[in-house]
């Protein structure tokens, strides 16, 4: 096939590139900054140099006419701009999907949406595909609007398929990595007295691209969360990573909400002063209150045929180890 990927620089679009080129399939790799792209040449892969920031967007007109599948894996995570949420992840979607129906009349369009986009389970069972949105922060909001905006705006020869991890975890991911450096340091911020138990859903960011490329391949419309069926507490996502870095003690410090509330906005002022890269942001204490971020990814594997091989151990290993190459831990 070929295949468009957006957003290919960024941690599951580098990845995902990795892996369609080994299926030996034709990429298309859209990035900002070319310089950067970290994926190793191949006679099948093709860089472009562009963004989603314009109405019209002039590289289009450089992919083949016979593409296949437009992957939308571009998009932002943190950001203190609640406008930049929307401008980068709704916009860039809006601006995409106009430009792409002009060239391309039958196109299978895959959105990489999120979790968040749905929001927090209510109570104690996992969300389905079928359950109601309820995004409860920005940037849940703003995917939201990207799914929206693309049911909108795509012509209805095109096939559509959302796909919405959980927390994504493997090597070459700078969020997580925040929560091994808490662990090395020995000091885990707790935001809520109840924090330790707190139930969360995550996927390898392996299984993550299986799910995207099955969805590819088998043309696939519909929603679909890719999760490991493993459900995790905070606190053993902890113990796991304590466990991986030979750590003998780990000291708990459980914050009232209300404090880690008003951190969040003491950092959201000094960062209009001092721009640092701390991801406490006021939005951000949105989905730390929550307790349940939980979802249920069966129909990928009934309706995909989706295999889940890598739970929280053998992901948190091959994480660290991609780390300490990097020496970022």
């Amino acid at each position: 096939m070929k295949i468009l990927i957006t957003g290919a620089n960024g941690f599951v679009g580098s990845h995902l590139c990795e892996k369609l080129l080994k299926d030996g399939h034709d990429v298309f790799a859209l990035v900002r900054s070319p310089h950067k792209f970290t994926v190793a040449e191949n006679s099948r892969l093709t860089v472009i140099k562009g963004d989603l920031d314009q109405e019209i967007l002039s590289w289009v007109e450089s992919l083949p006419a016979d593409l296949e599948t437009c992957i939308h894996t571009a998009g932002i995570v943190h950001t203190y701009s609640p406008s930049e949420f929307y401008r980068v992840n709704a916009g860039g979607t809006e601006n995409l999907v106009k430009n792409l129906k002009q060239r391309f009349i039958n196109l299978h369009f895959i959105l990489i949406s999120s979790l968040a986009a749905s929001g927090p389970s209510l109570g104690t069972s996992s969300r389905s595909e079928l359950d109601m949105d309820f995004p409860v922060s920005v940037y849940g909001r703003s995917k939201k609007k990207a799914e929206e905006l693309l049911a909108m705006n795509a012509p209805t020869s095109w096939q559509l398929s959302v796909i919405k991890p959980p927390m994504v975890i493997g090597p070459r991911d700078p969020a997580v990595l925040d929560i091994f450096k808490m662990v090395q340091g020995g000091v885990i911020l707790l935001p809520g007295q109840n924090s330790k138990t707190k139930l969360y859903s995550f996927v390898c960011v392996f299984d993550l691209v299986e799910t995207i490329v099955l969805v590819a391949v088998q043309k696939k419309k519909g929603i679909f969360f890719s999760a490991n069926p493993q459900v995790v507490s905070f606190e053993q996502l902890i113990s796991e990573i304590k466990k991986q870095l030979k750590k003998n003690w780990i000291l708990y410090l459980p914050l009232p909400l209300i404090l880690v509330r008003l951190l969040a906005m003491v950092l959201n002022f000094f960062y209009r002063l001092f721009p640092h890269n701390l991801r406490l942001t006021p939005d951000k204490y949105h989905e730390l209150a929550a307790t349940n971020w939980t979802c249920d990814g069966s129909k990928s594997e009934k309706e995909l045929g989706q295999v889940y091989n890598y739970d929280l151990e053998r992901t948190i290993t091959m994480t660290l180890i991609d780390y300490k190459s990097r020496k970022w831990i």
